[in-house]
């Protein structure tokens, strides 16, 4: 046959050769073909199904890698959805190296993965992952409870707390670390409930007070880093005991006379104040004579003083100027006594007052009598650094407004003077040594 000058005859496709992969219904045949364009295909041609299947790889490792695959699933009987590409062995290779990293088997690392995915639900595995970061414990420092009750005591001291709010700490803290022992951080909310519960010679009132010391003390444990800082703390998280409500007790005023009229020089501030002007007793003893402004007719609680913190004025009454009048002084400490609760258990024996000492029976009285007095809730709650809620609830129309009267009009007789008791030998070493001690930790602080 002749061909036309200038045309182009087509070249047929050379198949160089064949490879063969199996035996039987299970072989796989590789045709491998070289084009026009210089370059190889292979096709992997195989019976499935009663119809002739194929694929084309540029490739021939790749072609006889799916080619041994296919035949190994013919001779199992496999579907060809089961079939593994090149992808899927890249993919598994990948997945194990990764595993490797981290030191264990691709299985391994799937069984943890499928119980994590369980135990975090819908939250993604991230999250749960950088939660567990922000809230572990294992990485707080070991402090054992005493270490952190001693260190709390002395920080106290230094902050220049009472020395009875020292001692009153210690003691409860001694309660607890008798009872309760370990690292702080191992304390749990049921140890501190079951503490505080087994205090059967205490009633509720005392009670709460000890959960309070507790409370301050993890605040303080906390703030050194002993226990997670975005946490409320074990004793925070402790019930508080339900205190009985009871009627408040205050003196008459024919009673509180003779309380006056037998206070000795020492005592007599503290009953004058508490009585007049409803000062805490443990503000009165922080005192100085100085924070009674005399010429502008009031007391002024500074924040340092008041249990509030918050600065108020109280007003100096009249008759309040007359009893103080004979032990008044320009500046020192109001009270120099470190614990009058016994001095004053002893005048009410002494006055007779029936019962004897009745607890913050000044604090009340005054109230009751300034709310009637005045009429005024609000303002009587600012002058005792009260709640007006409190004071309406417990204070109102307790007494009536001639009580009132002669309560405020209680008046020492023409040219008494209180009896003067000498510091005791022991108050004066105590007073000493406290005084030392201020000005060392004053130097300290200098330094």
């Amino acid at each position: 046959m002749t061909r036309k000058p200038g045309s182009m005859a087509r070249k047929k496709k050379r198949r160089n050769k064949i490879v063969e992969i199996g035996n039987g219904p299970a072989t796989v045949r590789i045709y491998t073909v070289n084009r026009s364009n210089g370059y190889p295909h292979h096709t992997v041609a195989w019976k499935e199904g009663g119809r002739r299947r194929t694929r084309i790889f540029a490739s021939m490792d790749e072609a006889r890698m799916i080619a041994q695959q296919t035949s190994v699933r013919l001779t199992n009987g496999a579907s060809a959805v089961d079939e593994v590409t090149k992808r899927d062995i890249e993919l598994l290779r990948h997945c194990e190296q990764t595993a490797e990293r981290h030191g264990v088997t691709l299985a391994a690392a799937i069984e943890e993965w499928s119980s994590a995915r369980k135990l975090a639900g819908s939250s993604a595995l991230s999250d749960a992952v950088r939660f567990y970061q922000a809230n572990r414990l294992d990485l707080l420092p070991a402090k054992p409870i005493a270490e952190v009750v001693e260190e709390f005591i002395t920080s106290r001291r230094a902050r220049g707390v009472t020395d009875a709010y020292v001692a009153r700490s210690k003691d409860y803290l001694k309660r607890f670390t008798g009872q309760v022992s370990g690292n702080i951080g191992d304390v749990s909310v049921s140890d501190i409930n079951g503490f505080l519960q087994a205090q059967d010679s205490l009633g509720p009132t005392t009670k709460n007070a000890l959960r309070t010391c507790l409370v301050t003390m993890f605040g303080f444990a906390k703030r050194q880093g002993y226990l997670h800082p975005d946490r409320k703390t074990a004793a925070e998280q402790t019930e508080k005991f339900k205190v009985p409500e009871k009627d408040i007790e205050i003196f008459t005023p024919e009673e509180m006379e003779r309380l006056l009229l037998t206070s000795h020089a020492r005592i007599l501030p503290l009953m004058a104040i508490g009585a007049f002007a409803g000062i805490r007793s443990t503000e009165i003893r922080k005192l100085d004579w100085s924070d009674i402004k005399w010429d502008r007719g009031h007391i002024e609680i500074s924040g340092r003083i008041a249990k509030t913190r918050a600065r108020r004025l109280v007003p100096l009454t009249d008759n309040l100027k007359a009893w103080l009048a004979p032990v008044k002084r320009d500046t020192g400490p109001v009270i120099e006594m470190a614990d009058p609760s016994g001095t004053l258990g002893d005048v009410a024996v002494k006055a007779q007052i029936p019962g004897g000492w009745r607890q913050n029976a000044l604090r009340h009285s005054f109230i009751s009598y300034r709310v009637a007095e005045t009429g005024d809730v609000a303002r009587t709650s600012l002058e005792a650094g009260n709640s007006p809620k409190v004071v309406f609830r417990h204070y109102r129309e307790v007494v009536t407004e001639d009580e009132a009267k002669a309560w405020f009009s209680i008046l020492p007789p023409e040219g008494w003077q209180p009896p003067q008791i000498p510091i005791p030998v022991s108050a004066r070493i105590a007073k000493l040594v406290e005084e030392r001690n201020r000005r060392n930790l004053d130097t300290d602080r200098e330094a």
